[in-house]
């Protein structure tokens, strides 16, 4: 209290104008109908720029809520493609007949923590098993290829980008259909080869590449980037594509994680083929 009234004795002066001030104000417009209007008018005026304020303020907190919204309806959209569904018909069906059937599905994860300096670089998204997402699973960000999941634990999952030296891909080319192979051999994050396209194919400038549909961990389609540079110096039968990626793994931050439903299936059915030809050959 003794504070308190220290403080007034030492600004009393200034209280004493502020209260004066304020009853001259409403004085004058209590009086006169033009001061008022012109109070009223700019007060709206303030009022209108404060709430904008406000608003904007509100939207900039709310980016990682809408974020998250975006990417959920990114993936459910693209849930609904038809390279996501198998389309199985008999002899006798007819194509109105023929059923489909889901075969990938996608989930929403954000990047928490993300290396791009490094021979061998990672991910790691703020989803594990209990989201459902599991080791070998696919991840793209916007339609572009990312990478591919290595491990996972029930929160979290440790992702092998692109931009990892062990990393490889099987791809082809939009215009041509030839299939190669994508992989990293370290320098600009932003650049990988494609290598084992014959050099008696065409290959221009700009031409896309997109994922070959020859893994369990993707979709076909799935952009991976357009030529930057072709290189034919060398002197063995392929080209070298140097291919501008379509993902910045420096700017990731939503991703969505694939999983192929019928994986299981296919891997083991190729597991048994291999085995039997390995009991074979030791025959």
């Amino acid at each position: 209290m003794r504070n308190i009234i220290v403080l007034i004795q030492r600004f009393y002066l200034f209280l004493l104008f502020l209260v004066l001030q304020v009853v001259a104000l409403y004085i004058l417009f209590s009086n006169n109908n033009f001061h008022r209007a012109e109070f009223i008018q700019h007060s709206n005026d303030w009022t209108g720029v404060i709430y904008g304020r406000r608003s904007q303020l509100s939207e900039y907190l709310r980016l990682s809520e809408i974020n998250d919204e975006l990417s959920l309806e990114n993936a459910l959209l693209r849930s609904e493609q038809p390279a996501n569904y198998l389309f199985l018909r008999t002899e006798t069906d007819s194509i109105k007949n023929a059923k489909t059937l889901q075969r990938y599905v996608y989930r929403t994860a954000k990047v928490v923590n993300a290396t791009v300096n490094r021979e061998k670089n990672f991910l790691t998204l703020d989803r594990g098993m209990l989201s459902g997402v599991y080791a070998d699973m696919g991840v793209i960000s916007n339609g572009n290829l990312v990478g591919v999941v290595r491990s996972a634990s029930d929160h979290f999952a440790v992702v092998m980008p692109i931009i990892h030296a062990d990393f490889k891909a099987s791809v082809k080319l939009k215009k041509s259909g030839v299939i190669g192979s994508l992989e990293w051999v370290g320098g600009n994050p932003g650049v990988a080869d494609v290598i084992e396209i014959p050099k008696n194919i065409p290959a221009a400038i700009g031409d896309t590449v997109l994922t070959s549909g020859y893994s369990t961990f993707y979709p076909a389609e799935v952009m991976i980037g357009t030529i930057e540079n072709i290189d034919d110096e060398s002197s063995n039968e392929y080209h070298i594509l140097k291919v501008r990626l379509g993902a910045d793994i420096r700017m990731l931050s939503q991703v969505q994680v694939v999983g192929d439903i019928y994986k299981i299936e296919q891997d083991s059915l190729l597991n048994v083929v291999k085995q039997q030809d390995a009991a074979n050959s030791r025959r």
